[in-house]
């Protein structure tokens, strides 16, 4: 069984350290201690799961997908925002390709950029934010027939990923800069409500030079209780939003293997050249999943004394099971419940396309075929239950359900 191959691509930016809003003493966070070097080679797929089931997202003449940002998983339908084409296509649960948000242009109902796709809960509309220099705007579309009901102006954020709960929208800078009344920031959260920057969160100022890069291309999560946290770089901790505040719920304590945070008020170039030359230290901790039955991050540990940025070996997975506080902790999963995927990956972000690994009792990994196969090798294979797989095809969706010894 051929596995998939990767390479982690730093893309945009991040960092924090002190939020401007007071966090409440009375919050502390659950300490975790982790120490790196006692994840296991492997864990099997069976004491987590009992059973794997994939949709292959299908793949057509009106549905070929070029460079995923984010897939979202909701109860009717599948959405894939697809940056290369500034498309939102859309599939049923059962994998069929149903249509897509199709519309960048000038005109009046058309946008030239999206910076963010939101879905409501009971679907009945899409809204995106339109990223244009002069006249940033959310506007939002009738799901399916995409007509466009409204337009709101918004501030234009240069952001990694962004999440909306209720009428506050939150921005995962990645210490990308921006400018905030009349001032540069390149702090790590903005809050924005009503139409304007409200405030920003883990605050600094760094040297850049126009330049940026992530270790992930997701920071958010949001759990079964609807409550939403974020993981910012060069902080061990993660926190609840809630507001204008973000409170601590978890702090990963590596000990002597974590690395030295304040590298993040560097500038960004002594940044890259530390994280290129760490060994043996823990870096970049993302929280993935904190329900009411699981909590699990991610975090990286190089250990080959080469100079170089992340790559798949560094890669570590942490897992808690609420019920019986069995950990799992370990570089890889294997599946044994099904001949494929070969791995599985319980992270929002590793192979670039952002989704949440928690899907009601589903764990849930997505298979890009372009990480998939070998340049040099196999394009194509038969996957039992879905058919042939190729490298043109679009991606797999992996839905996994958590033994139901485990689930509360």
């Amino acid at each position: 069984m051929k596995t998939r191959l990767v390479f982690i691509l730093f893309c945009l930016c991040g960092i924090a350290f002190s939020c401007k809003e007071k966090v409440q003493p009375a919050d502390t966070a659950e300490i975790i201690n982790v120490n790196p070097n006692e994840a296991t080679e492997e864990v099997k797929l069976s004491e987590i799961a009992d059973s794997v089931k994939c949709i292959k997202l299908e793949t057509g003449p009106e549905c070929v997908m070029g460079r995923l940002h984010s897939i979202i998983i909701k109860r009717k339908y599948i959405y894939a925002w697809d940056v290369s084409q500034q498309t939102v296509f859309v599939f049923n649960r059962n994998s069929k390709f149903i249509t897509k948000l199709d519309k960048q242009g000038r005109g009046p109902d058309e946008y030239l950029h999206i910076g963010a796709v939101f879905i409501d809960e009971n679907e009945e509309y899409v809204d995106i934010i339109n990223s244009v220099s002069d006249n940033t705007s959310i506007m939002r579309y009738s799901n399916l027939t995409f007509n466009l009901l409204e337009k709101q102006p918004i501030p234009k954020i240069s952001a990694n990923t962004c999440r909306r709960m209720g009428d506050t929208y939150y921005f995962a800078t990645q210490q990308i800069e921006n400018r905030v009344d009349g001032n540069n920031t390149n702090a790590g959260i903005l809050v924005v409500k009503d139409g304007k920057v409200k405030g920003t969160l883990f605050d600094k100022q760094i040297v850049t030079h126009n330049s940026s890069f992530s270790p992930n291309s997701e920071s958010f999560t949001i759990n079964n209780s609807n409550e939403l946290f974020v993981s910012v770089m060069y902080d061990n901790t993660f926190y609840q939003l809630d507001d204008m505040n973000a409170y601590p719920r978890f702090t990963i304590n590596f000990g002597k293997y974590g690395i030295d945070n304040l590298i993040g008020l560097k500038p960004l170039g002594e940044q890259i050249e530390y994280i290129k030359k760490i060994n043996g230290l823990a870096s970049f901790p993302v929280l993935t999943i904190n329900n009411t039955e699981i909590i699990a991050f991610s975090y990286y540990f190089k250990q080959d004394n080469k100079e170089r940025m992340f790559r798949e070996p560094d890669f570590r997975q942490y897992i808690r099971l609420k019920k019986n506080s069995k950990v799992f902790h370990t570089k890889r999963i294997k599946n044994d419940i099904t001949p494929f995927p070969e791995k599985i990956y319980l992270s929002s972000y590793f192979f670039q396309v952002a989704h949440e690994v928690w899907n009601k009792d589903y764990l849930v990994d997505i298979i890009l075929p372009q990480y998939y196969f070998s340049p040099n090798g196999e394009t194509q294979i038969n996957v039992e239950g879905i058919g042939l797989f190729s490298i043109e095809d679009n991606p797999i969706i992996v839905l996994m359900k958590l033994k139901k010894e485990l689930r509360l």
